[in-house]
């Protein structure tokens, strides 16, 4: 099977981005795959907290690019392994500054050789080095917004953004309405304005994990229904085998 590379994305913060984010990459997991969580929100990165990992000083990873060397032992050391995955923890504040797209991109091509599926915390918005490498680098960018009517305008406007000036394909993206069960804007509307497929995902742990499970799955399924397949854990590179 070939790695696939899926960011969630949004245009501002407070969607709930970095919580569908892990729900799918544990849903993944579920179904045998090589999973990598990378966390790419700069500056304030969280995926870290919510495994109970010690956040770490990127610049050897830094160092590695601008060398042109040791790239996938600066990567290696940075992975912890928690719930069946694994995670790259986030840039922090005292190492963003320095790391341009080079460097974000490096990192994604060393985990894409190791993994089935490396999947992307991105920064939202579109100002920041990560998110240009992740959306770039990603076959799959799932838009998390709330039934919110700027916030969908504001979906809408940068994905168009996206599109034009970074030259993204629009069938890379699909939606996902998180708290879907507020009524206040329903899937259809999203559909409609964003023009691009969306999935709802009610509000609560319990729906959450049920709603992206599902979401997950059917990615799955469409990807194996093209011919692929998911690699043993032997194929897997030295970091999906300790």
């Amino acid at each position: 099977m070939n790695p696939k590379t899926i960011s969630f994305w949004s245009a501002g913060g407070n969607t709930g981005k970095t919580t569908l984010a892990i729900a799918f990459a544990l849903a993944l997991r579920k179904h045998k795959t090589e999973v990598v969580l990378a966390d790419f929100k700069e500056v304030t990165p969280h995926v870290h907290k919510y495994f109970g990992i010690d956040a770490q000083d990127k610049s050897d990873v830094y160092e590695a690019v601008e060398n042109g060397r040791g790239v996938y032992e600066a990567v290696k050391r940075h992975l912890d392994k928690r719930q069946g995955i694994w995670i790259f923890t986030g840039v922090g504040l005292d190492d963003f500054a320095k790391f341009e797209e080079r460097h974000f991109s490096a990192v994604i091509e060393v985990l894409a050789k190791e993994f089935d599926h490396v999947v992307i915390d991105a920064t939202p918005g579109i100002f920041f080095s990560s998110t240009y490498a992740a959306l770039k680098k990603s076959e799959l960018i799932y838009a998390v917004l709330v039934p919110d009517r700027w916030r969908l305008e504001d979906t809408a406007v940068m994905m168009e953004f996206i599109c034009k000036r970074w030259n993204v394909g629009k069938d890379r993206f699909k939606a996902l309405l998180n708290m879907a069960d507020s009524e206040e804007i329903d899937v259809n509307t999203v559909e409609r304005l964003l023009e691009v497929e969306t999935f709802p995902v009610r509000r609560g742990k319990k729906h959450i994990t049920q709603d992206v499970a599902k979401i997950a799955k059917a990615e799955l399924e469409k990807e194996t229904g093209m011919g692929c397949r998911i690699r043993t854990t032997g194929e897997v590179g030295s970091f999906g085998v300790n």
